[in-house]
């Protein structure tokens, strides 16, 4: 389901192709619409880095072909970020990673972090979505 912010803004879009390397292509494109340095820029950062990477933990096998679409929209002092893909072989699930695992917390940082937050999933693919108050609150 979409949100007024969504509706009321249409989202800046781009295509990455579905490779590790290009979380750090995708934290710089939704950073280019923020102001740098304050609290905002930083969370951003990092919920675009665990939403991608979640993205493709999530892909199964096809890690590497393919691509996900990263988009963001900054409207009344909120920050819009939504991370496309085609699926995978599971739905997308909470894990709760061992105290020493180095993985499994990517959307636990998102819940904690984030505005609001939530996972849209179809026959045509997954999508995690998250805003961020710019507002400092």
């Amino acid at each position: 389901m979409r949100t007024d912010l969504t509706k009321a803004a249409a989202l800046n879009r781009r295509r990455f192709a579905r490779r590790p390397e290009e979380v750090a292509a995708a934290r710089r494109f939704v950073r280019g619409g923020l102001t740098r340095g304050s609290e905002a820029w930083e969370t951003a950062q990092l919920l675009v880095s665990e939403t991608v990477t979640s993205s493709l933990d999530h892909a199964g096998s096809d890690t590497g072909s393919g691509t996900l679409e990263v988009g963001y929209a900054v409207v009344d002092r909120r920050l819009r970020v939504e991370v496309s893909d085609d699926g995978g072989p599971a739905r997308l699930r909470r894990r709760i990673g061992a105290v020493r695992s180095a993985g499994g917390r990517g959307l636990e940082l998102v819940r904690a972090l984030a505005s609001r937050w939530g996972v849209r999933e179809s026959s045509s693919g997954r999508t995690i979505w998250f805003e961020v108050d710019l507002s400092g609150r």
